[in-house]
């Protein structure tokens, strides 16, 4: 990763924190819209729930953010490092993280998950429908 500016480092590493805790105070004090996916269509798309489950992990409810998505609130832990690394890169100039390499079979693979999700979600027999986020409303 390229190095930058000393003064920009310092504005992401100030800036990105802060828009962070303003993003989760506004979450949680209006929580999340609604799926513009599922409101035209009445399908429920990969993303359908995570807002809920966001705000049931900010809880601690681990349990309600699996059902709410399991796809995402079990990608979430990946996510975040690959954040953790490329913010502590930024600020810190340097690779302070081991480097994790997606090859193009994984990036295939986890696209195909996705696309998996979105199937197998929108069937309405069980055990499928588990997957689906109202389910447990």
């Amino acid at each position: 990763m390229k190095k930058l500016p000393a003064a920009l480092r310092v504005a992401v590493g100030v800036g990105v924190p802060a828009l962070f805790a303003a993003g989760i105070a506004f979450f949680v004090r209006f929580g999340s819209p609604p799926c513009f996916v599922h409101a035209v269509t009445g399908i429920y798309c990969p993303g359908c729930g995570a807002g809920r489950a966001i705000r049931s992990l900010l809880s601690l409810h681990v349990g309600d953010a699996l059902q709410y998505n399991l796809l995402f609130t079990l990608a979430l832990p990946v996510v975040l490092l690959f954040i953790v690394k490329y913010y502590l890169s930024a600020v810190t100039g340097r690779d302070i993280m081991p480097a994790v390499r997606i090859t193009d079979r994984a990036a295939w693979i986890c696209v195909g998950a996705v696309a998996a999700f979105l199937v197998l979600r929108n069937i309405p027999v069980k055990p499928f429908s588990y997957l689906s986020p109202d389910v447990f409303l």
